[in-house]
């Protein structure tokens, strides 16, 4: 009547949280000492009667009896206590005692004193929190090789956490008569504790429960022999000061200058629907997806006018999910972040984890279907744009590029989000048998995937240098004469109509796709096509080789590495047929999958390009109406404008035009101001506060002769280095150049197949370049900071892709 087991699910309100949390912790499968509670409800019943109430002795006598044990601990658990704002911490009482009734029954009445002792008086008089009632816990009492306390979240650093132990029992570091000892550790880093007691399973424990409460811990524990017992946890009542991270090492790849006020306004409200309909596709319940608004809102940021991701609202989202760990992980791998969980909350998860993983499963059956649909919707709205005008039109235009960016390209998502998942998954897999060589067999299962879209453009090229090799005298005429005559003899000599005709062919498929091919500032070949004339003047230079060519060699070092992979799980599990086949079916397919997503994925970046540029054609011919009627005085200023000021013009509710143009003079004066500020691509800032200047990392170091990346593609290369701003300057590089640049987009696979080797400062693992340099086998260093300023053209380095590492050879 009175008494309940731990192993039951037990309220709050009647057993107190002390004993709530005891039972909680059983339900997350951590080892708590066997024991029981006792409700409130003998408190009052005691009170009301002034005597044990009939039944509870033979009770109590049974209870403590199937406890094993000589001695138990009789611990206090009143209502109130443990909470997230009170924790009465080391207020109340825990008893040792004999397993013996009249010594269990006179300890009760003890520990039932302390509501009223002079340490509870005062702990409430502070925290204007009062305790009435009380239940109790009757443990088995563990005689402790070693005792301490655990905090999930260090108070000097966020992303450790800090236990304090001493040997013996822990009653010792309660009272605080004796110094403990102390350590701090990283989630990452908890393989190299090395410690008297098993620490690897007291830290790993703590982190899992931290994440299936939802938030900092201050956890109690006793170590015997190897086993690590806990014995309460409650929420962490004082918070460090919250920091907000950001970093742009992915997102440069995209945008990779300043960003006019238009195209962010786009960007911002863009990834706030992005992460929200991925949210919802993943079947986050409704009341979790109200609770993260905030955070949803705020996925991104700027600051000197380029875009960064808020990794702490991103993890914050991803915290609702059951699979919270794998896909922070899975996402920082996929920006080229560190791993490090920057969360300040987890919301409860609501959402079962076999529920998620049929869902998971469905969607990714579906990718295909959601891929052609977005494929089907944006080449619509392009035909659109190429052949209907006006100024109604233009306006329907404007909202439909909206409605498309805003509202439909989940399906595009998920293509992003499985080719996150797969390659997580795949090189997990690739680690588990080859270990520090699992980086070099990870990238080479995925190169010369088939059919990938970024491909074909450069066969295009291809083809269009074989025709020009046909025209009588077209190669010799090519190289020797300056682009522009080349370029008006092409467009109107009849000898030139086919070549001609190839060029219009790749400017219309493929033209739009440049350096920063989302940006509006940006020219592309369509606006400049002098420079596409450029690109295969270099082509013909060089001798390129043809691409279709070293695809089907690179296609061959896959299938080999997948051999060698399937050797290496038949020697490791031969005694265990049915193992063997499990693992081999597994690498097959998670391969497929991950290629199939990565090609997806590609296939969605080229349409999103094509609808950034159609975009761009119709907010220029809006601005040019703008121009026409005295609202604006160039087609351009209206990039100055949030596309939500721009629906405004559009629809003739703007303010007066001479305030307008005011307003639009102020923030050009503003945009170039701030476009001069410089901030690092990773850095954090104090929850609400925005300083002028953050002082990143001093990484640039003069004179360095050494440095370290991610390893992107294999392979090792000794060369001279060009430093490229845009691939507009492809025609610096002769063939075996390695390629040095800030960021490479999609634009830049244009030139890959003149580079011997690729070394980028951001990016991650599937960033446009990695992908392409490893289609074409080009050993690839990415993620340095500040390496187009730590290198000039003409530098000879050793490129060891393998190995993320870059050497500067120093010549006298």
């Amino acid at each position: 009547m009175y008494i309940r087991k731990l192993t039951h699910s037990l309220d709050e309100i009647l057993v107190g949280g002390k004993a709530a949390s005891l039972s909680k912790l059983l339900e997350y499968g951590v080892d708590v000492p066997e024991g029981f509670a006792i409700t409130k409800a003998l408190l009052t019943d005691y009170q009301a009667a002034k005597h044990w109430p009939a039944g509870f002795q033979q009770e109590l006598k049974h209870a403590i009896a199937e406890l094993n044990s000589a001695k138990l601990i009789v611990r206090s658990s009143a209502i109130g206590e443990d909470s997230a704002h009170h924790s009465f911490a080391g207020q109340l009482d825990s008893i040792v005692v004999e397993n013996e009734l009249s010594a269990v029954e006179a300890t009760i009445l003890q520990c039932w004193k302390g509501l009223e002792n002079e340490r509870v008086k005062a702990y409430e008089q502070i925290s204007g929190k009062r305790l009435t009632e009380m239940a109790l816990v009757i443990q088995v009492f563990l005689e402790a090789d070693y005792a301490g306390v655990t905090f999930t979240q260090s108070p000097t650093d966020e992303f450790s956490s800090y236990t304090e132990y001493v040997q013996g029992a822990g009653e010792q570091l309660v009272a605080g008569k004796i110094t403990p000892k102390n350590f701090s550790v990283k989630r990452a880093n908890i393989d190299q504790l090395d410690l008297p007691f098993n620490a690897k399973v007291l830290i790993s424990k703590s982190f899992q429960l931290k994440d299936q409460y939802g938030c900092h811990l201050d956890i109690e524990w006793v170590s015997k022999g190897d086993q690590i017992y806990f014995v309460q946890a409650r929420p962490i009542t004082v918070q460090v000061t919250k920091k907000v991270y950001w970093s742009n090492t992915n997102l440069n790849e995209n945008y990779p200058d300043p960003i006019s006020p238009l195209l962010y306004s786009i960007a911002r409200d863009s990834y706030y629907h992005y992460f929200k309909n991925i949210s919802k596709l993943l079947q986050i319940d409704g009341e979790t997806l109200r609770s993260l608004e905030y955070d949803f809102s705020n996925t991104v940021g700027i600051w000197g006018n380029r875009i960064y991701y808020n990794m702490t609202n991103i993890h914050n989202v991803m915290s609702s999910s059951p699979l919270r760990a794998y896909f922070k992980e899975a996402f920082n791998q996929f920006v080229g972040y560190s791993d490090q969980d920057v969360a300040t909350h987890s919301s409860v998860n609501r959402t079962s984890l076999m529920k998620l993983v049929w869902r998971l499963i469905y969607l990714n059956i579906r990718l295909e279907s959601h891929v052609q649909n977005i494929e089907g919707k944006v080449s619509r709205f392009s035909q659109k744009v190429d052949e209907e005008q006006g100024d109604q039109m233009d306006a329907k235009l404007f909202y439909e590029f909206l409605d498309l960016r805003f509202n439909q390209w989940y399906h595009a998502s998920l293509a992003d989000f499985f080719s996150m998942i797969h390659y997580k998954l795949l090189g997990k897999m690739a680690h588990s048998y080859f270990g520090e060589e699992s980086v070099g067999v990870h990238n080479t299962l995925i190169q010369a995937i088939p059919g990938l879209i970024s491909s074909e453009p450069l066969n295009d090229i291809w083809d269009l240098v074989v025709q020009i090799d046909q025209v009588e005298g077209g190669k010799s005429f090519f190289l020797e004469n300056p682009t522009d005559v080349v370029w008006e003899k092409v467009q109107y000599a009849p000898e030139w109509k086919t070549v001609f005709n190839g060029f219009q062919h790749y400017l219309k498929t493929w033209g739009f796709r440049c350096s920063g091919e989302l940006m509006f500032f940006k020219r592309n070949y369509i606006e400049e096509p002098l420079k596409f004339v450029e690109l295969v003047q270099s082509y013909m230079r060089n001798d390129a080789v043809n691409p279709r060519a070293v695809i089907e060699k690179k296609d061959q070092e896959r299938k080999k590495a997948m051999r060698t992979f399937v050797w290496k799980i038949v020697k490791k599990w031969h005694v265990l047929l049915p193992v063997t086949l499990f693992e081999v079916i597994k690498l097959y397919l998670v391969a497929t999958l991950c290629k199939n997503a990565i090609s997806s994925r590609e296939r969605v970046r080229y349409k999103q390009a094509e609808m950034y540029y159609k975009f761009k054609v119709v907010v220029k011919r809006i601005g040019a109406k703008e121009v026409n009627k005295g609202n604006v005085s160039d087609s351009e200023d209206i990039l100055y404008l949030s596309y939500k000021e721009i629906g405004e013009l559009i629809g003739s509710s703007a303010m007066d035009s001479g305030l307008l143009k005011e307003k639009i003079s102020t923030r050009i004066q503003h945009f170039q101001e701030e476009s001069k500020k410089e901030f690092p691509s990773n850095f954090s800032t104090n929850f609400g506060e925005r300083p002028e200047s953050i002082a990143g990392e001093v990484s640039f170091v003069e004179g360095a002769t050494e440095f370290r990346g991610l390893a992107a593609s294999g392979g090792r290369i000794r060369g001279r280095v060009k430093v490229l701003e845009s691939v507009l300057e492809g025609n610096k590089i002769e063939q075996g150049d390695i390629l040095v640049t800030k960021q490479t987009d999609p634009g830049w696979a244009m030139v890959f197949p003149l580079i011997g080797g690729l070394i980028v400062e951001r990016g991650g693992a599937l960033s446009h370049g990695a992908i392409v340099a490893r289609e074409f086998g080009i050993p690839a260093v990415i993620g340095i900071d500040h390496i187009t300023r730590s290198l000039k053209d003409n530098d000879e380095v050793i490129l060891d892709g393998n190995l993320g590492r870059i050497q500067l050879i120093q010549h006298d």
